[in-house]
């Protein structure tokens, strides 16, 4: 790991920050809501799935390996939990990779290589991963994205006749059997798994019982932005004050909270946008 130390520059180290602030939370809370509600729900909806399930699976199998940080050099950004394999690069795998997939262009292959190349070295250089944790988390990231891919091209008729409440909890009962593999969930497994299940089971009824498409105007596209993000500081900040003033500070009512987050990203804020006229009539 010494070798990062040659390369570090001033310069570059800002613009380091910039890539990995592209696998943080906050971004993922900004870039998948927005384009999901101004720009195209459904690649954004196979995007969300693909990249909350990311997340689970790299917090489950960094409570497995338990790799130790790197304390050879100076973390130039806070990270406390496993090393191994890198969440920012298995997730920026499973979100430029499945958009250059669903455009299928090859300047579209070349950005995504490229973000994905930049926000993997970028933990490396910040001294936070070994190159092997950047390796590892872009070949689990392929792999989930191919798996993904074919589960998608399945659609069987049993599954699609279930619905999506009896399907919705038949994932939740999947994924809490995943996390029974775990010894000591951390508390990015347990906001990732509820994200997820939260935003599927959005997705997948707005997908049945809403069905309304986007209108265009500047004046609506501002109104979506203003609603939806109160809306997510609203759970996100505000509900995690009301539990810590009532004394609930338990994995519980994380789970609650990063639940509600995601049904509100894929379905509580459209609803809304529907019930006031900001989508066209439902088809």
């Amino acid at each position: 790991m010494e070798w990062v130390l040659s390369v570090r520059a001033e310069w570059l180290t800002p613009l380091m920050k910039i890539f990995t602030f592209l696998g943080d939370e906050e971004f993922f809370l900004l870039f998948l809501p927005l384009a999901y509600w101004l720009w195209n729900k459904e690649i954004m909806g196979r995007v969300g799935v693909v990249l909350l399930f990311t997340f689970v699976l790299n917090a489950v199998i960094k409570s497995i390996f338990q790799v130790p940080r790197p304390d050879l050099i100076e973390h130039l950004v806070y990270a406390d939990d496993w090393s191994f394999p890198s969440g920012h690069s298995q997730a920026a795998m499973a979100l430029w990779g499945w958009l250059a997939y669903e455009f299928k262009d090859r300047r579209g292959y070349i950005l995504a290589t490229l973000l994905i190349v930049a926000v993997g070295f970028s933990r490396v250089y910040l001294g936070v991963h070994y190159p092997t944790d950047v390796l590892g988390g872009w070949f689990i990231g392929m792999l989930t994205l191919l798996a993904y891919a074919w589960l998608l091209k399945l659609e069987p008729a049993t599954w699609t006749y279930l619905g999506p409440t009896r399907q919705s909890g038949i994932i939740f009962v999947l994924l809490m059997g995943l996390f029974m593999l775990v010894p000591e969930l951390s508390e990015v497994a347990i906001k990732g798994g509820a994200a997820f299940i939260g935003f599927l089971a959005g997705y997948l009824h707005e997908k049945k019982y809403l069905d309304c498409s986007f209108r265009p105007g500047m004046n609506l596209l501002i109104s979506k932005f203003v609603l939806g993000l109160v809306g997510i500081v609203l759970i996100w900040m505000g509900l995690k004050q009301v539990f810590i003033s009532i004394g609930y500070t338990n994995d519980m009512t994380m789970f609650l909270r990063y639940t509600l987050l995601g049904g509100w990203i894929s379905y509580g804020a459209p609803y809304l946008f529907c019930h006031f006229g900001w989508n066209e009539e439902q088809k």
